[in-house]
């Protein structure tokens, strides 16, 4: 990277770290180099253990306890930050170099308001008073797109969701304006249309501002979009780093060649499977002799198991792999590898039906109009307590072995829809229908009952499983929990820890013992142990690395194949949602805006909001006429949703009868279903021609 001016902003030679007790210390990050200058963005990839956060803590001088810098120098603005006194370090951090830390729960101070953290960088460093502090710290809030910013600067973390959280601290970071920001997984947690903001208000503080920013993430396309320059590290060092665009659409390494293949597009349908990295990085003081990446490697050859490459020049960019610097690129891609045909199960005391009766022909679950709000209570006493509308009339069906898409903003009312369906939370108004049967009022024997037949996945791979219990035992829970035998409970745990591809060699093992995917892999083995007909996945793969979501993706295909599996998939990810899914429900606000085939919505959006959700979602690729959608306006709070259409106050087609007539969800000529009382006037999301501006009904 050539910085704009003669010195580089920030200057990382030959960083080098180590993990570990004294003595016992494994090398994790070695020899890092890097030049940042004024107003450049500099990105980093690569897989959970690759190095890539120890890398940036070193650069603030924010290592844990067990990490240390064994060698290297970190120079800002012509400083060395690694020899620099705490004194010096106190005065720099938060006010010339900030950091967005990726788990906002554990990194906001939980005794402490939103407010008084966000502004707590103005008043450490002197910038303002606390009466200017506090306006800017709640105008931060605002132009991140915190609803009732005001409100949310009395309010506590936990009291806010993931996303929330995280446009926070992010408002935390950039409120005294430095002159680097050092980014660690920043939009993990956040929706599509929050980080179309987020990366609008880093392209403004980048080119105006001449703000330097380095981003980790495991996302490519918020890489590409944001990042001038890459850096694809794996087992501690960068293998491959260059000018992003080129990298991205021409990768030389074979890592970052899988990485890309591994990734679904908004447009992927899934016809193929997607492509993921076979086995596991290496461990830390356990790496392979020769190149780290040579047992993952298509194109390995016998030179690269005895001699590590070093990273050299290769055309346009530098890399570190011994094919490509002598070929100059990869060979060929390999052709994609189709879905397996669909093949039944065999047969066990539990597939077989014994424990079940025979399963319904029709549709197999039916919400019709069901409502659900929460009771929240207010701050001031002798007030009423605040309703939170989680859920209004929402009407939907699930076909036997269909794959329906849940996609939405944070507090749309996504996880209310699953927990509702799992009977986890009561409904207020409406009916479920679960294989012919309401559902709704059940309790006791009968909602248990009901309740073998329908299974969660739930979000967080390690906080859902019990931290003291093995595999087997974990697997096993539900199957003792219904009186299975424990001669069938041992047969069955085999069975699915074999078909989540773990196999028996892994039931001793504790949760803290396994990786991510592995535990995810163990929680999904779990929801199939009772063979249900109906999976609810509530953000399963959004915790994982893009290379792992590939291998659980794939994995909830072959499932819903074999076992006939009805899926409903819940997630803020629009590439995730479509690759898995045959229908699509849109939520906005607690209800379902559009309704239909994921062809039709991901092609043809019919409501503005889709159409915002599609145009935000990041791609790696040039799209001719492509143009991102940054929804303006404040979100609407589900406390007290607007009149009418309730994304009238952020939809740029409104109309005087938007504020007064809440569009019913009505059936279009193309058999989807879309509440919007001018469908189609926005046009597609890559630039097409606008439809027609229907008349209201």
């Amino acid at each position: 990277m050539q910085s704009k001016s003669s010195v580089p902003l920030l200057s990382v030679e030959d960083l080098r770290i180590a993990v570990g007790q004294r003595g016992h210390q494994k090398e994790a990050v070695r020899g890092i180099s890097f030049d940042l200058g004024s107003g450049q963005t500099f990105g980093i990839v690569g897989e959970s253990g690759s190095g890539k956060t120890l890398t940036v803590l070193a650069i603030s001088r924010l290592l844990p306890s067990a990490a240390q810098v064994t060698s290297g120098k970190v120079y800002f603005k012509g400083e060395d930050l690694i020899r620099a006194s705490s004194t010096r370090l106190a005065e720099i951090r938060g006010r010339q170099i900030s950091v967005v830390f990726q788990d906002s729960l554990t990194s906001l101070n939980p005794v402490m308001r939103i407010g008084t953290q966000v502004r707590e960088p103005l008043l450490l460093h002197r910038l303002a008073d606390r009466q200017d502090a506090n306006a800017a710290a709640e105008e931060e809030l605002r132009r991140l797109g915190i609803p009732d910013p005001s409100r949310a600067m009395t309010g506590y973390p936990h009291e806010f969701s993931g996303g929330m959280r995280q446009r926070a601290m992010i408002a935390g970071a950039l409120i005294a304006s430095p002159e680097l920001i050092i980014a660690d997984e920043p939009t993990t947690a956040l929706d599509a249309t929050v980080q179309a903001q987020i990366i609008d208000i880093w392209s403004t503080l980048n080119s105006e501002l001449g703000v330097a920013l380095i981003l980790v993430s495991h996302d490519l396309g918020v890489v590409s979009e944001v990042c001038d320059t890459v850096a694809v590290m794996y087992a501690g060092q960068i293998v491959e780093t260059g000018p992003t665009r080129l990298l991205l659409s021409n990768a030389k390494h074979p890592y970052t060649e899988a990485l890309l293949e591994s990734m679904p597009s908004a447009t992927t349908i899934g016809t193929y499977r997607l492509k993921a990295i076979p086995g596991e990085p290496p461990m830390l003081g356990a790496l392979p002799s020769g190149c780290p990446f040579h047992s993952r490697c298509r194109y390995r050859q016998e030179f690269c198991v005895s001699r590590e490459p070093r990273l050299e020049q290769v055309g346009d960019r530098k890399v570190a792999c011994w094919v490509a610097q002598e070929r100059g690129e990869l060979p060929a891609a390999t052709a994609k590898v189709a879905d397996a045909p669909r093949t039944p199960h065999s047969a066990s005391a539990i597939t077989s039906g014994a424990l079940f009766k025979e399963r319904p022909t029709k549709e197999l679950l039916i919400l019709d109009k069901v409502t659900c709000h929460h009771l929240m209570p207010n701050r001031w006493p002798f007030l009423p307590p605040a309703r939170v509308h989680a859920l209004d009339d929402v009407s939907l069906t699930v076909q036997k072995g269909e794959v329906l898409g849940v996609a939405g903003e944070s507090g749309c009312g996504k996880s209310t829809l699953a927990r509702c369906v799992l009977r986890l939370t009561d409904i207020d108004e409406g009916r479920i229908v679960f294989r012919g049967e309401e559902i709704s009022s059940l309790g006791g024997e009968a909602l248990r009952h009901v309740r073998r037949h329908m299974q969660p996945v739930l979000q967080d791979p390690y906080g859902s499983l019990n931290p003291r219990a093995r595999v087997t035992e974990i697997v096993e829970e539900p199957l003792l929990a219904h009186g299975i035998e424990q001669k069938q409970r041992q047969d069955r745990v085999a069975e699915v820890l074999d078909l989540v591809g773990l196999g028996i060699r892994f039931g001793r093992h504790l949760p803290h013992q396994l990786s991510g995917g592995q535990r995810q892999r163990v929680g999904i083995a779990r929801a199939i142990a009772l063979n249900p007909e109906l999976i609810v996945a509530d953000e399963p793969i959004s915790a994982l690395d893009v290379s792992i979501q590939a291998q659980i993706l794939n994995l909830f295909r072959d499932l819903q194949r074999q076992l006939n599996l009805s899926l409903i998939f819940i997630s803020h990810d629009l590439r995730i949602v479509r690759y898995l899914s045959s229908n699509i429900a849109i939520m906005f606000l607690g209800q379902i805006v559009e309704y239909g085939s994921g062809e039709d919505i991901c092609e043809a959006p019919l409501h503005p909001y889709t159409v915002a959700l599609l145009s935000s979602v990041p791609v790696m690729e040039e799209r001719a006429g492509r143009q991102r959608i940054v929804l303006s306006g404040e979100p609407p709070s589900p406390i007290s949703p607007p009149s009418g259409c309730r994304f009238r106050t952020r939809c740029p087609y409104a109309a005087a009868i938007c504020a007064e007539i809440a569009p019913e969800l009505q059936q279009m000529p193309s058999g989807r279903r879309v509440a919007c009382h001018f469908p189609g006037v926005s046009g597609t999301p890559n630039g097409g021609e606008r439809g027609p501006r229907l008349a209201a009904n």
